[in-house]
């Protein structure tokens, strides 16, 4: 499936700025297979929203058709808008796998996913719906976007055959006749996973541009990134000083507890009696992250163990699990945050724009697709969303602007 976008024709540039639903169509089936490409790489594992984050994106850009004046104008909008909205689906899912972890079921096979025709059917109807306020519409989005999670669910959770049952009570057989020390030996982890998911574990979290911090029930602080949140076991400190991170934090942990405080990251355990610690751990980022920040913080996956000094990091791999040792340059971008900066390696545009949206807050539209696989490098203080804004136009040749009430980046390079 390609990804190249089709160029829109000033002809048909000019019909969609007056309102012509067929110039939609147009750029929406010339251009079918490049979203959907485009979709998919955003989604991540969520793959079969693809064909509804396309649709979503269109109705969009139909609502925004006015203040495009260029062919890349529209395929930077509609990459933002994959960008955003993918975001949100992948929260959304994120819950409901929590759900069917928790209550032990498997989501239902999904359905054929629609046909260009069919897609087509469903925007044009949805665009000849009655005009309603923007409270209006807005509660319509969250009413839309809890439906899809609820039929998830319930999907996820309908009844099952006799066989899963019987499935489940042969295989008890199996594990009890596998030993008692197999059991004893697994049952901790186990129990552990079970309390992290449950619906009552308590939660701190943080939105894109707010850092955090907490106390925990252990006397531990834990300072939380932006656009992060750390789960703990129900009754934290007692039985159990278990903890997950859903994307960046650091803990200091308390002393003199006769637990260790874990952290898991992955199918990582990361332990502490005392020494301090960071993981990085964001669902839309290939690796995850674990820093020693004081002496004596052990690690144990699959069949190894590992004692980190002050400084040293590990990186793993979150499609195999494989893990090594990270780079100066990723622990600077993984955990600069701590320092109270941002900092970018030869990164890609469209990945930094991300990145200023976590840290700042900063929802800016890109005008030009072009600029997007520039690779750029900054450092910059968390606390000056001016000064992110500066070196990014500085270090990718972009031009910093409001258009129409949006905050926009132009392509500011020398023309050729």
């Amino acid at each position: 499936m390609s990804s190249a976008f089709t160029p829109i024709d000033a002809t048909t540039l000019a019909a969609l700025n007056k309102g012509d639903e067929s110039a939609l169509e147009r750029i929406f089936r010339a251009n079918y297979e490049a979203l959907c490409a485009r979709a998919l790489e955003r989604l991540g594992d969520e793959k079969a929203a693809a064909p509804r984050l396309v649709a979503a994106a269109v109705r969009e850009l139909w609502e925004e058709r006015e203040g495009f004046h260029s062919s890349a104008e529209v395929e930077g909008f509609l990459n933002e808008e994959f960008r955003h909205r993918a975001r949100a689906v992948r929260s959304r899912m994120a819950a409901v796998h929590r759900f069917e972890k928790t209550e032990g079921v498997k989501h239902a096979e999904h359905h054929a996913p629609p046909t260009v025709d069919q897609l087509w059917q469903e925007i044009a109807t949805a665009l000849h719906q009655p005009v309603v306020d923007a409270a209006t519409a807005a509660k319509r989005r969250r009413e839309h976007a809890a439906h899809d999670t609820a039929h998830h669910i319930a999907a996820a959770s309908a009844p099952r055959g006799w066989k899963g049952p019987a499935a489940l009570i042969v295989v008890f057989g199996l594990i009890l006749w596998g030993g008692y020390n197999w059991m004893s030996k697994t049952s901790k982890a186990s129990v552990i996973t079970q309390a992290l998911a449950a619906s009552d574990a308590p939660q701190v979290m943080t939105r894109p541009g707010q850092l955090g911090s907490v106390t925990l029930a252990d006397s531990s602080v834990a300072r939380l990134g932006a656009d992060s949140k750390i789960v703990m076991v129900p009754k934290f400190g007692t039985e159990y000083r278990s903890a997950m991170v859903m994307g960046t934090a650091a803990i200091k942990v308390a002393a003199g507890n006769e637990l260790p405080l874990e952290v898991r990251l992955g199918d990582m355990s990361i332990t502490s009696t005392g020494a301090e610690l960071a993981v990085r751990d964001f669902a839309d980022e290939p690796m995850r992250y674990a820093q020693a920040r004081g002496d004596g913080v052990q690690l144990k996956w699959a069949d190894s163990e590992r004692t980190l000094k002050a400084g040293e990091a590990v990186a793993v791999d979150r499609a195999t699990g494989a893990v090594r040792d990270a780079t100066a340059d990723e622990v600077a971008q993984s955990f600069s945050w701590l320092d109270g900066k941002l900092v970018v390696k030869e990164t890609a545009v469209r990945d930094v724009m991300h990145e200023l949206y976590r840290w700042y807050g900063l929802d800016i539209a890109m005008r030009d697709s072009l600029t997007l696989d520039r690779v750029v490098s900054i450092d910059v203080p968390l606390e000056s969303s001016q000064a992110a804004i500066a070196a990014m136009e500085g270090a990718a040749q972009l031009k910093f602007e409001w258009v129409n009430n949006r905050m926009t980046f132009k392509d500011a390079a020398p023309k050729k």
